[in-house]
């Protein structure tokens, strides 16, 4: 039977990942010139892998009759309204490295505590969330690629 610490520790996971930046911007449709919204169509896809993943999370603490809290998202998140998509893009990447080393822990004291159905779990999410964070990166690539080629176009002109 597992414990009520490890349902905690589910529970800070599925906050992590519904409460995440990436799903404050999906949210907040942030606003970017012609050019840029294949970005953000793509971050779009990318929120709704991060929300399945919650998802399971969810379901499988309403399988333990366990109390759901989805948090807050936190109030930092709202001075990031008025930013360029690469800053969009670094701090995204900052939040997927935190995702990352914040599941590594709880998979650990899932483990140590003996829970390996809960721990199982947060391994194939911790995987789906280095995908969201290779995305974010190739995002990341594309842009300065296509900035560099657009500096270069400038100067040749």
């Amino acid at each position: 039977m597992p414990s009520q610490s490890n349902e905690s520790i589910l529970n800070d996971v599925l906050i992590d990942l519904s409460r995440s930046f990436l799903q404050y911007v999906a949210e907040s449709w942030p606003w970017v010139d012609e050019s840029e919204q294949a970005v953000i169509d793509q971050l779009q896809v990318l929120a709704a892998r991060q929300r399945q993943d919650a998802a399971d999370i969810v379901r499988m603490l309403q399988q333990r009759d366990a109390v759901i809290d989805p948090g807050t998202y936190p109030t930092e998140y709202t001075d990031l309204h008025f930013i360029s998509v690469s800053v969009l893009l670094d701090g995204l990447s900052r939040s997927q490295t935190q995702i990352d080393d914040r599941l590594a822990d709880a998979e650990t004291r899932l483990r140590q505590a003996g829970d390996e159905q809960a721990a199982e779990l947060l391994q194939t999410i911790r995987q789906h969330e280095k995908d969201i964070a290779s995305a974010v990166s190739e995002l990341q690539r594309e842009l300065s690629s296509a900035g560099s080629e657009a500096a270069s176009e400038a100067a040749s002109v």
